[in-house]
């Protein structure tokens, strides 16, 4: 009789099958970590490495434009230190601008005008983080700091009557590589050639000024701050990712040829064992031709006898009369 194997949980999976389940998902993974390298689409379609063009090819420096220096007493001037320190006690973080805030706001301008960004980039602080004047204002208010910003709005608004005298003034916004999501507010009175301005702008520069305060401002009805600078702005170089080289293939390829065999050998085990399977399992019902049944066996052992005949055809005689 055939055996049957009792399996409460269920059909069993083969190891053949799950080693090949593996190498599949093997597989699957490493062609993604192929094809995810945009050299890899670039060699596929024939395309020219634009990062190698650009990477042989210096840009060329951009030309700064002339600044207008304004002579006047700044940071420098112990008298205009204390000054400024009596103005900065009306200051206060995480609100609008307010009117009392603008004196400090103006002396910063002017301090701003009296050397150029180069000047104030040799005494200024760089590598500020946005948590540091998120979290200590008092410390920085007052304060050098450089930066690069990644603008994209910038707005030219008509100055109030200000000590300086300035018609125009600027007002940039953007962040940093650090910063990120969480933005700088800069202002600065002179705008370089070639800096668009309108409220969806892509533009690189280099800002160098005052650190005033945490300004408060709405976005999309969410109460938000950002730290306001005023000082000087200057056009920034692109910057040119370098060039990563190219993964070594050999590696993948041997990985991919083996995974490729072993799955083929795991396929050809397991069609060799099915076919095994069904040329040793017979069913019950089939009988070999060497050997008679035991029906027929038995109908054999059985031999009528004479008289038994006799009495048949008696029987059929006397039905015919």
């Amino acid at each position: 009789m055939r055996r049957f194997s009792s399996r409460p949980y269920g059909q069993s999976v083969r190891p053949s099958r799950l080693v090949s389940m593996l190498f599949a998902v093997a597989i699957l993974w490493m062609l993604y970590e192929r094809f995810r390298d945009p050299s890899t689409w670039r060699s596929l379609l024939d395309l020219k490495d634009d990062t190698t063009v650009a990477a042989a090819v210096e840009p060329a420096p951009i030309a700064e434009d002339p600044e207008v220096i304004v002579p006047g007493p700044n940071d420098l001037d112990d008298e205009e230190v204390a000054r400024s320190k009596e103005r900065l006690d009306l200051v206060t973080d995480k609100t609008p601008l307010k009117p009392r805030e603008m004196h400090a706001y103006w002396q910063f301008m002017q301090w701003s005008q009296t050397e150029s960004s180069a000047e104030l980039e040799k005494r200024a602080l760089h590598d500020v983080a946005f948590t540091q004047l998120w979290e200590q204002p008092e410390k920085y208010r007052g304060e050098l700091i450089s930066m690069r910003l990644h603008v994209r709005r910038i707005l030219k608004y008509e100055a109030p009557s200000n000590p300086g005298e300035l018609r125009d003034v600027y007002e940039a916004w953007g962040w940093t590589d650090e910063s990120r999501s969480f933005p700088y507010v800069v202002v600065f009175a002179q705008c370089p050639d070639g800096l668009p301005i309108g409220t969806d702008i892509r533009g690189e520069v280099n800002f160098v000024g005052y650190f005033l305060k945490i300004m408060k401002y709405d976005a999309f009805d969410v109460v938000r701050g950002a730290p306001l600078l005023v000082g000087r702005v200057q056009l920034a170089s692109p910057r040119i990712a370098p060039r990563q080289a190219p993964p070594d293939t050999t590696v993948i390829m041997w990985i991919l040829g083996g995974a490729s065999v072993l799955a083929g050998y795991g396929v050809w085990r397991q069609f060799r064992a099915k076919s095994a399977n069904k040329l040793t399992s017979l069913p019950d019902d089939v009988v070999s031709l060497g050997e008679p049944s035991s029906s027929r066996r038995d109908n054999l052992d059985v031999i009528p006898e004479f008289s038994d005949f006799e009495e048949v055809g008696a029987t059929s005689h006397e039905e015919h009369r």
